[in-house]
């Protein structure tokens, strides 16, 4: 039995050994090397403070991510995913062109064994900037509709002020600062704890990853106010020039929908625009107002038109000629048996003014010119016509008439 077993005993050894080999073989054409792109490994930043405490900032142009390529075993590359490998860049080696090479290495120690990591354009480039602060007043938007007859009013918000900094690009494209309060059917006060929101002059949202602000959220409280209808009253001051006067206002809209605690809405009904200066005007003005200036405190206009539209006509006054004489003159206060006798100087007329379509109906009947006989003795007066200004226009002149005054026969 001893002598089967260690008979051909080198054959057997060789058996063994290519048997080992034929299976290390076969593993390996299973298990063959591949090569994989790893695309998108975020990029750790090392040593910041090799910037910062330069009094500087970095803003990273290139290389956020890395792209790498790896070898190894087929049963470990296809397995291998981003978050097995960790992508890192040191800025305390920052080059003069601001670049710094990205190191790549597995997150598990035993990987590193198994694969052959190329990484692919692996340079982070950043730039670098002074550091800016800026304090800028918060915005309170709404969105949404309160319910039916109401509005809202002005909104506060806590803190109003916000500090922010960092490079300064970045902090002088800020153009303001926004929160943001639903009031969607809301009849009540609404209370809300916001984030700020940067915006640029454009409205595109600035990332706030980029910036260092001195609070992370402001408390805003938005008023809701019931809503009333009002008149709108506009007025003038001031003189037009001479010969022009004022024919008539326009304005549009005439009635406002305003909103405001109850006790100031019952205490309003009309909004009184009084101070349109017209003064030596010789045409129409057409202006606009903003009706905020003139509603009290704490009344706030609901529809958002806080703008109306004025038109104040002006229009020019002409003259007339209106020739009088002796039968466009009334006498009063007669005494029986008394004659009187009107004498009127030939051609003589009155000026009147004013505007064109009034003037143009006015004769000499229409100026009621009345002389008091109570006033006069028996023989020739000369008499100073008292004729007073009517509606829509003005006596410029009089004239002198002889009155005689005689026992009738």
């Amino acid at each position: 039995m001893k002598d089967k077993i260690f008979s051909n005993l080198g054959l057997k050894l060789l058996s063994v050994i290519l048997g080992f080999i034929v299976w290390l073989i076969v593993l390996n054409l299973d298990d063959y090397a591949v090569t994989r792109q790893i695309n998108n490994i975020p990029v750790e930043i090392l040593n910041e403070n090799a910037v910062t405490d330069q009094n500087q900032l970095f803003d990273i142009t290139e290389g956020e991510t890395v792209d790498i390529i790896v070898k190894g075993r087929r049963s470990v590359v296809n397995e291998i995913t981003a978050s097995d490998f960790r992508a890192t860049a040191d800025l305390s080696k920052l080059s003069l062109t601001n670049a710094v090479p990205i190191t790549v290495t597995t997150a598990n120690a035993a990987l590193s064994n198994d694969l052959s990591i190329t990484v692919v354009n692996g340079v982070l480039v950043i730039e670098l900037e002074e550091e800016d602060t800026i304090s800028l007043p918060v915005t309170v938007a709404t969105q949404g509709n309160v319910a039916e007859g109401y509005t809202v009013g002005a909104a506060v918000a806590t803190p109003n002020l916000i500090t922010v900094s960092g490079a300064a690009s970045v902090v002088d494209s800020i153009d303001h600062i926004e929160v943001q309060v639903d009031v969607s059917g809301r009849k009540e006060d609404v209370s809300a704890t916001c984030a700020p929101v940067f915006y640029d002059k454009n409205n595109g949202v600035i990332p706030d990853s980029k910036l260092q602000c001195d609070v992370s959220t402001v408390n805003v409280t938005v008023p809701i106010y019931r809503t009333k209808t009002i008149a709108v009253k506009v007025s003038t001051v001031g003189t037009p020039a001479e010969m022009y006067e004022i024919t008539g206002i326009e304005c549009a809209p005439d009635k406002l929908v305003i909103g405001g605690p109850s006790d100031l809405l019952n205490r309003i009904n009309i909004l009184e625009i009084s101070d349109i200066d017209v003064t030596d005007c010789t045409a129409d003005i057409e202006t606009t107002v903003d009706v905020t200036k003139y509603l009290p405190e704490n009344l706030v206009v609901a529809d958002g038109n806080d703008v109306i539209g004025v038109h104040v006509i002006v229009e020019r006054n002409i003259n007339r000629s209106i020739t009088v004489s002796a039968s466009d003159i009334t006498v009063e206060n007669r005494e029986d048996g008394i004659k009187y006798d009107i004498t009127v100087p030939a051609n003589a007329s009155v000026i009147i003014s004013g505007l064109s379509e009034i003037v143009a109906e006015i004769d000499a009947k229409d100026l009621n010119i009345v002389i008091d006989a109570s006033t006069l003795v028996y023989g020739d007066n000369q008499v100073t016509l008292d004729i007073r200004d009517g509606a829509g226009y003005t006596v410029d002149n009089t004239i002198d008439v002889t009155v005689s005054v005689y026992q009738e026969p």
